[in-house]
Parts: structure tokens; C-alpha cells; sequence
């Protein structure tokens, strides 16, 4: 039999012979060989390193830079652990079914890392995406040798280990490093093995709603790419029976087959969550660009159908995300929340990175195999090019650094303010401002105070008052079901970070029933 690590290392020529030549391989036994392993390996192991010394030696393990969303996913995996899934299957908790807006995979895998290791650190989410960033290196490694060659693998590895949006990327501990090398380990999977790639698309798309659009046009592109349709065909069931139960899933907990694309369509395409104000200024700027990337994108995706190279789900899933971020900052509404730092941001990590393949390819293969004569000089001009590229690319971590300095004064405020309410923590339920994970986070893992005992704000009775404007209009027949609502939870502490006018309303109107606590940082009630 054909070596497993044969065929998924292998160049695609060797994936794609003829059945009769396959046939004259599959005779031979070959023997295991761990040459296969090493460069992928070592790639991952220069990989992971550099993120973890960036994590732990150069930055604050603890804080992973403006992702607040870091600590919310943590919370949706904490409390979900703690609450949710003790009241129903698999059901995350906690923002009133917004939970579902990311997907399942990820605060899936966080519980259960949490349940083996028995911490609920920051750190873990963050490991997990430094594990998944790495591997997706020694991924693209494999690919790239695949469908070009060693030197062009070698120089794309060398680009993305030390490229600061990647390494910030990577050791954030957002969800997409858990995407990405799923997307990838199909792409290698194809088309050795199509149901270990359908079903790698599948998982991935329970990640975040984009991977499943991207998953899904991975599925189109290859049946309208004809080749080995067998596989394919193999390929889409094995993708379509995990999705089918996650649609089913989806729709017991949220009433839609497809949540996360339609709330993600809704919130930053239709732009339900962003103001209405005007598009100008640095706002235009930005929309005229991502317009001009959204034209690249389709550009590349254009030639990729017509011409169909070797590599070509690789480059329409390159292709396939500049395409969605310019349409969504473009022509969506994603750009009315614009600010300076979407540069460097994630999102732009893959499209960046893609695009470096792009003039990595260009110099380390297509020049060298173009002009022969000039091939040795063309190589070394390369390797000064990307040595020079990493060099210069060092100059992003000003941005980086810039643009996490007023998110750690929130970060470091509200660490005060967690130890302020647990000074007075005395049992019972806490009330919480549902737009606060840091204080969760600092309350849960520095002080112990379990989750059972965090409600959120969002979850009170004014929440579904009809008239939000004014809540206390009908106060002398709402007032018992506030009152025994904070009974029934029983609520102990009520937190406000900002000057509430609903609980403010309620502490004036029935003064015998609160003590305001002194504190400093935050406002403090307890509820008699």
C-alpha cells in the first residue's frame, strides 16, 4: 500500500496519476518514512516558540490586546460549563442567544479543555490558539511544497512565522486559529482522503460563520472544478452529514438552520449594530480601498476558475477571504464602525498573508522556472527580498503596541473593579452589566465566585418592559415583579459600571430596600 505519509505529503502530480499507474503504486509497499515529518515539524516547533515568547516574555499572558471578544468567548465556554449545559444539550450561555452568533465548536473545545487541565484561565484560550496558528504554518508548509516546491514551502513558513500581524493573531486566543487549520488540514486531506476532508470542512464551519461560507465555496469550487469527482462526491457527504445535525442543532436553540450567517448578515452587512451616521473622512478612504481589494479578490478568484492550477481551492480560499472582507468594509456596513486599527487587525491576517504567498510564489517559482539561466542569481535576489520583507515588517509592532495601550486601561480598571465587588461578595447571586467579561472573568478566576452566582443585566425584568423609554410609567404594578424577580435569583449585589437609569430609578424609588456600598471604581449596591 501507498505510505499514508506519502500521500498527504506528496507533491498533487502524485495525487492526481492515472488509475493503472495508481494501481502499479499501490503494489509497492513503502516503507514509513520520518524524513516526511521533519521540516513540518520543526516548522511548528520555530512556530509555536515565537508565540509563546511573545506571550509569555513580551507581552502579558493575561491580556491578549483589544480583544475584548477573547474574554466574551471565554465567558460563552465558562458559563456554558457552568450553566448551560446543565440545562439542555450542548446549550451555551450566556447573551440571550447571541451565544449562537459565533458558533459551537470553539466554546465546545474550551469547556473541554478547561475540564482536563481544571483551570479557567485566559491563558487557555490563548494556548489553544497558539497551538492552532502554528500548526496552520506547518499546514501552509505542506501545501505549498505540495503544489510548488520545498524553497517556496520554506520561504511562505518563514514569512508567516515572524510576521506581527500573524504572531498577534495567533496568540490572541480568538476562534479563527481554530478554523483555519481545519480549512487547511481539507485542503491537504484532498484527495487522498475526502471524508476526513469533508468532514474537517464541516467542524470548521461550526467555527465561525465566514468559515462556513468559506467551507461551502471550497465545496462548490471543487464540483465546478471537475477533477476527481469521486472524491468530490465523497467530499460533499461526508461535509453535508455533520452540517445537517448542526442546522438541526441551531434550530432547537435559535429557531434558524442557519444562525450565525444570518445574525452576521444582519449585524455587519445590513449594519443592525452600527449607528446610521455618514460615511466620510477616514471612513470613505476606508471604503474606497476595501472596494479596490473586493476588485483584486475577484479578480484572482476569476483567473483561478478559468486557468485551474494545481493549487487551486488554495488560492480561491486566498482569494475567497479578500473577496468577503472588501464586500463587507466596501459595499456593507461593517465600515461605519471603522477605526484606524482594522489594518492590523486579524481579519486582515489571512489576506495579508495570502498575499505575500502570492510574490513569494512569484519570486521563489514562477521567476526561477521562467528564466533558467538567471535561476541561481534569481534565488538569491528572493531570499534578500523576504529577508528584507520580515525585517521591515517588524515596524507593525508600533501600531500593535499603540492600539492595545488604552484597551489595557479598561483591562486594568475593571480588574480593580472585580476586587472591589468581591471585597463585599457575601454569598448569593451578583448582578452584573451584561458588557463586562473582564469583571466575570477576574470575579471567577482571582476570587472563586462561580458562575451559578453571575446574573446579567440583560436577563432583569426592565429587559422586557414595553415601554423602555420609560420604565416606572406603570412602577405601582411593576414594581412587585422587579422585586421578586431580584428574589428569586437571589441577589445580593447589584454592580453598575455606568449611571443605569433603570436601576438607578428603582435604588430611588425604593430606598429602604438598597445600601449603597463605598467604592472607588465602581457603584456598589447591596439588595436588602
Amino acid at each position: 500500500m501507498v505510505n499514508i505519509f506519502d500521500k498527504v505529503l506528496g507533491s498533487e502530480d502524485d495525487l492526481e496519476v492515472s488509475p493503472s499507474e495508481l494501481e502499479k503504486r499501490e503494489t509497492v509497499k513503502v516503507k514509513f518514512n520520518w524524513n516526511n515529518l521533519i521540516l513540518p515539524s520543526l516548522i511548528f516547533l520555530i512556530a509555536i516558540i515565537v508565540r509563546l515568547l511573545y506571550t509569555f516574555v513580551f507581552s502579558n499572558p493575561n491580556f491578549p490586546g483589544w480583544y475584548t471578544d477573547v474574554f466574551h468567548h471565554w465567558q460563552i465556554a465558562y458559563l456554558s460549563k457552568e450553566i448551560g449545559f446543565h440545562q439542555g444539550f450542548l446549550r451555551l450561555w450566556d447573551f440571550k442567544g447571541m451565544e449562537f452568533f459565533w458558533g459551537l465548536l470553539h466554546p465546545l473545545v474550551l469547556v473541554i479543555l478547561f475540564s482536563i487541565t481544571g483551570s479557567i484561565s485566559i491563558i487557555i484560550p490563548r494556548l489553544l490558539s497558539i497551538f492552532g496558528g502554528s500548526l496552520s504554518i506547518a499546514l501552509l508548509f505542506i501545501l505549498i511544497k505540495r503544489h510548488f516546491n520545498q524553497k517556496t514551502a520554506i520561504a511562505v513558513s518563514l514569512f508567516a512565522i515572524f510576521f506581527p500581524i500573524t504572531i498577534f493573531s495567533n496568540s490572541a486566543g480568538m476562534q479563527e486559529e481554530l478554523g483555519m487549520p481545519l480549512i487547511l488540514g481539507a485542503l491537504i486531506a484532498f484527495p487522498s482522503y475526502p471524508i476526513v476532508s469533508g468532514v474537517f470542512l464541516s467542524f470548521a464551519s461550526m467555527v465561525r460563520a465566514e468559515y462556513w461560507i468559506f467551507s461551502f465555496g471550497l465545496i462548490l469550487a471543487s464540483l465546478f472544478l471537475r477533477k476527481n469527482m469521486d472524491k468530490v462526491i465523497l467530499m460533499v457527504i461526508s461535509y453535508l452529514i455533520p452540517i445537517v445535525f448542526y442546522m438541526k442543532y441551531l434550530i432547537n436553540w435559535t429557531g434558524s438552520f442557519i444562525f450565525p450567517i444570518k445574525l452576521n448578515f444582519f449585524a455587519s452587512v445590513r449594519g443592525d449594530w452600527f449607528e446610521d451616521l455618514p460615511i466620510i473622512g477616514a471612513k470613505l478612504i476606508a471604503k474606497r480601498i476595501s472596494q479596490g481589494i473586493f476588485g483584486f479578490g475577484v479578480l484572482g478568484a476569476l483567473i483561478t476558475l478559468i486557468k485551474k492550477p494545481k493549487a487551486s481551492l488554495l488560492l480561491l480560499f486566498g482569494f475567497g477571504n479578500i473577496i468577503f472582507i472588501g464586500f463587507m468594509i466596501g459595499f456593507g456596513a461593517y465600515v461605519k464602525g471603522y477605526i484606524p486599527r482594522f489594518w492590523v487587525d486579524r481579519l486582515y491576517n489571512w489576506p495579508y498573508l495570502f498575499t505575500a504567498i502570492l510574490i513569494i510564489i512569484f519570486l521563489f517559482y514562477w521567476i526561477p522556472n521562467k528564466f533558467q539561466k538567471l535561476k541561481v542569481t534569481s534565488e538569491v535576489f528572493a531570499w534578500l527580498i523576504l529577508a528584507f520583507g520580515i525585517l521591515i515588517s517588524q515596524l507593525i509592532w508600533k501600531p500593535i503596541n499603540f492600539f492595545m495601550q488604552p484597551v489595557e486601561e479598561i483591562y486594568n480598571s475593571e480588574k480593580l473593579q472585580a476586587k472591589d465587588i468581591a471585597n463585599y461578595y457575601e454569598g448569593g447571586g451578583i448582578l452584573l452589566p451584561e458588557d463586562r467579561p473582564y469583571i466575570t472573568y477576574f470575579l471567577a478566576h482571582d476570587y472563586k465566585i462561580e458562575g451559578k452566582n453571575m446574573v446579567g443585566q440583560m436577563f432583569d425584568p426592565f429587559f422586557y418592559f414595553t415601554n423602555k423609554e420609560e420604565p416606572f410609567n406603570n412602577w405601582g404594578e411593576d414594581r412587585e415583579v422587579v422585586i421578586n424577580w431580584l428574589e428569586k435569583n437571589d441577589i445580593k449585589l447589584i454592580v453598575l459600571t455606568t449611571n443605569k437609569p433603570t436601576y438607578l430609578g428603582l435604588i430611588e424609588r425604593e430606598p429602604d430596600l438598597f445600601t449603597k456600598l463605598p467604592s472607588e471604581s465602581v457603584k456598589l449596591y447591596r439588595f436588602k
